[in-house]
């Protein structure tokens, strides 16, 4: 199960909340994840978090996490920080060619790709895996809390499909999406909201 992290100051603004900034959770944000424990709670085999206050506030309602430095969200560079909808007009060349394929477009200012995220981020779900103390078996339920584009580029991964598909698996805050794994194939049960 992939989940994202609460509401941030920076989220109900609207602003890029990306690897670089380390914002906590907000008023709403802490109520949204007080819910989790109920919507998502049960015995865990397993919980893991991005090393992003966000993700590990979050996390802590479910349980003490390992750390997965690998999980942080993509680096939005020059963007990070400023207000989403007057960013669009002014990097108006990026997001059109962010749009048509992000794998290999970096985010302005040193940000990163979605194809180096979704590298990234698929090398930290594998260790999570190498972690466990025997192959996935079914039943077994894993948790792991993170951010919007990390969990949106791994399940295009994942699943095979571009990356410019990656608008399809938005989560909003305090959601997961629920993928399973056989050994060698994920598959996408569903969402949690």
């Amino acid at each position: 199960m992939l989940i994202r992290h609460g509401r941030t100051a920076l989220n109900a603004e609207r602003r890029f909340c990306g690897g670089r900034s380390d914002p906590p959770l907000d008023a709403r944000g802490r109520e949204q994840v007080a819910a989790l424990r109920e919507r998502f709670g049960g015995e865990l085999d397993g919980l893991f978090c991005s090393p992003q206050r966000r993700a590990l506030e979050t996390a802590a309602v479910l349980g003490p996490a390992t750390v997965v430095e690998t999980l942080r969200e993509l680096d939005h560079g020059a963007l990070e920080g400023r207000e989403i909808q007057p960013t669009l007009a002014e990097h108006a060349d990026f997001f059109r060619a962010w749009q048509r394929d992000p794998t290999k477009v970096a985010v302005p200012g040193g940000g990163e790709s979605m194809g180096a995220l979704a590298t990234r981020v698929d090398a930290g779900i594998r260790s999570i895996l190498d972690q466990l103390p025997g192959p996935c078996s079914r039943g077994q339920v894993i948790a792991v809390v993170g951010h919007q584009l990390a969990w949106a580029a791994f399940v295009c991964r994942a699943l095979g499909r571009p990356l410019r598909d990656w608008p399809q698996f938005e989560l909003r805050n305090a959601s997961a999406n629920l993928l399973a794994f056989d050994g060698a194939r994920w598959s996408l049960l569903g969402r949690k909201l």
